[in-house]
């Protein structure tokens, strides 16, 4: 780099940064530069012999520009930049594309006219990291040390950060923040979902030594059912069978050693394979894959007994009256929702419209609360954002808009008019209880008593709970597969699509516009799509479902397979690391407990110098705080599996 180019680089760093000082890149003795900007510089003095990076944030706290950094070393930066720069020109926020050098990096800077908060910029970088892969959101998450070579400041292997637009849109620095909001919400709306506080232990549930959960209370047999599942051929849908098995195991109190005992039982046959490409073909999972199945399969079994106790006693003789009032209020509240399909249909309407209205992912929501509640045989069910995600295949951010939505009232100052309704507050560490409104559990004949009916009522289904679970767990399938949930697959419409389409009938497209609340022009698109991956078939008297298993096909293809599999082991990762933390405060918590006392002057401990736990110690940074960060990595990386454990011992 020349003297007066150097110079004027300088000179642009100087007007831009909001510190006094910038940072610069480490030199070893050999001259090599290093990719560690340890020690400021200031800007009132000479530029640097060494690559500078300039501070997006004055005061620490919040950001005077944002700049997104994207690394070729984690994909198509180039692309992923562009990406981004046709958004922000949609939704006409000036911004400046930067080559970072020879490496093929990009950055894509905006000047902010006011400064932004840095929870909502952190917010933002997670969003986009989730949608663009090579953005390294590293920056953008720390106002106090995020930072990045500003244009014109050369690069640690040669060349320099070259502008491929006027500078105006950093001298000027017009985008207001009501911009930033809407980006975040686009973001959101392409598919990438806000991270969320996780939950702890429910009511009813301890850790044993191992810090796997169960129900406190005495061991009890299993029932005959539970112990006919255990030992009988799976079914077709061998995770339903395990956890049902395991909920009883939870019921009959249970530990997870007590499971471990008879994880050879034929219930245990989603712990020990996975379903094959072709839906019929099992294959054989690793050792880690086992555990980590088993591990995961557990804990949510334990939390669901946990979220809908029985009476305790192992006789629930209320069982039948129960089932029949909250199968009554399901079969109540699904025909209303299937009588009102434009309800749902509003997908693509105005927010005002999504808001006074609802979406195919508020009809998904309602359908799993169902579910639950046919499930469990009772009218009042705990729901968090991660299990309604995980059964629906939407975001949290979406489902939480979904529970807004249903939550809503119809007549003001009358909640009993919305779909749902919210049983008492939130009260830590258990999730929000939800029921039914008591519209759809009141008695048919005390509805209305003033008229005859116009027409007969049509044929209903029998009150079984097998009916009911089968149908809504049918419904909910094609939702929560990788071809039409993850971002850059085929999308929520075609899946709806598929949805509605029959495995044997025919269909046509008008009746699917009635079915979906859809315009015909959306399904004709869905419907070629789907046909085109063989998810379809077209005969002379309409469309049909087609084959079932080129879904994952179709998944490779679009190379989105895994996508809801990585998000559901982040929150499994999320989930372990909430209930190592609680694990950790009933420890801290803990009255009269062991201290390490001085070592033996043998140099020999006969018995044990504290009362830990066996677990292990929460990790804490350098000022002694929670390392939560850290944290989650431990979990990921399986540090509260029994494998790691004993490898560790």
């Amino acid at each position: 780099m020349s003297e007066p180019d150097l110079a004027s680089a300088w000179v642009l760093t100087r007007a831009l940064s909001p510190r006094e000082h910038v940072r610069a890149a480490a030199q070893l003795a050999s001259g090599e530069v290093l990719n560690e900007y340890d020690h400021e510089c200031s800007v009132n003095e000479l530029p640097p012999r060494t690559p500078w990076a300039m501070y997006l944030s004055g005061d620490r706290q919040r950001y005077d520009y944002l700049c997104f950094d994207f690394d070729s070393s984690r994909g198509n930066a180039p692309y992923d930049a562009g990406r981004l720069s046709h958004w922000l020109d949609e939704l006409n926020v000036a911004h400046l594309i930067c080559a970072s050098g020879p490496t093929g990096g990009r950055h894509v800077w905006i000047g902010m006219a006011e400064s932004v908060d840095a929870a909502l910029v952190r917010d933002l970088a997670l969003l986009a990291t989730q949608l663009l892969p090579s953005l390294d959101p590293t920056p953008l998450t720390n106002p106090a040390t995020g930072c990045v070579r500003p244009p014109g400041a050369p690069h640690r292997l040669g060349g320099v950060s070259v502008a491929q637009g006027p500078l105006t849109a950093l001298t000027s620095c017009t985008v207001a923040l009501d911009a930033i909001t809407d980006l975040t919400a686009f973001l959101v709306d392409a598919g990438a979902e806000l991270p969320s506080p996780t939950m702890g232990l429910l009511r009813g549930m301890a850790v044993d030594d191992d810090g796997h959960p169960y129900i406190a209370g005495p061991r009890r047999p299993l029932t005959p059912r539970v112990d006919a599942m255990l030992n009988g051929a799976p079914g077709e849908d061998t995770s339903y069978t395990l956890a049902a098995v395991l909920a009883g195991c939870a019921h009959s109190r249970w530990r997870y050693a007590d499971v471990l005992a008879v994880v050879d039982a034929p219930a245990f046959e989603h712990v020990r394979t996975l379903r094959g490409r072709n839906g019929r073909d099992r294959i054989p999972r690793t050792e880690r894959g086992r555990i980590r199945a088993l591990d995961a399969a557990w804990n949510n079994a334990v939390r669901y007994v946990a979220a809908h106790p029985l009476n305790g006693t192992g006789d629930d003789t209320n069982y039948l009256a129960r089932a029949n009032t909250a199968l009554t209020a399901v079969e109540r509240a699904q025909e209303r929702a299937d009588a009102m399909p434009g309800l749902w249909g509003a997908d693509r309407a105005s927010s005002a419209a999504r808001r006074s209205t609802g979406t195919h992912s508020t009809r998904a929501v309602l359908d799993a609360l169902c579910l639950y509640i046919a499930q469990s045989a009772q009218l009042v069910v705990e729901a968090d954002v991660r299990r309604l995600s995980a059964d629906t295949g939407y975001g949290r951010t979406t489902v939480h808009t979904a529970l807004q939505a249903l939550t809503r009232p119809v007549v003001d100052a009358d909640p009993e008019s919305a779909w749902i309704v919210r049983v008492g507050d939130v009260d830590a560490p258990h999730g929000q209880r939800y029921r039914l409104s008591e519209r759809f559990s009141t008695d048919s004949e005390d509805r209305n008593r003033t008229q005859v009916p116009a027409r007969p009522s049509p044929t209903r289904h029998p009150l079984n709970a097998g009916y009911w679970t089968t149908r809504l767990t049918a419904d909910l399938r094609p939702l929560t597969h990788d071809t039409f949930a993850a971002p850059r697959s085929l999308g929520r419409t075609a899946g709806l699509v598929f949805k509605h389409l029959p495995e044997v009938a025919s269909t046509t497209v008008e009746d699917l516009v009635h079915r979906t609340g859809l315009d015909a022009g959306r399904i004709r698109v869905a419907l070629h799509r789907l046909r085109f991956h063989r998810l379809a078939r077209r005969g002379g008297a309409g469309w049909s479902r087609g084959d079932t298993t080129a879904l994952d096909a179709a998944a490779d293809a679009l190379d989105v397979a895994g996508y809801l599999e990585a998000r559901r082991a982040r929150y499994g990762a999320e989930r372990g690391r909430w209930e190592w933390w609680n694990a950790e405060l009933t420890w801290m918590r803990k009255p009269n407990k062991k201290r390490r006392g001085r070592r033996a002057p043998s140099g020999i401990a006969l018995f044990a110098q504290n009362d830990r736990p066996d677990y292990s110690r929460y990790p804490r940074g350098p000022d002694g705080r929670a390392d939560h960060k850290e944290a989650l990595r431990l979990v990921d990386a399986g540090i509260l599996s029994p494998a790691t454990a004993l490898a560790a011992a």
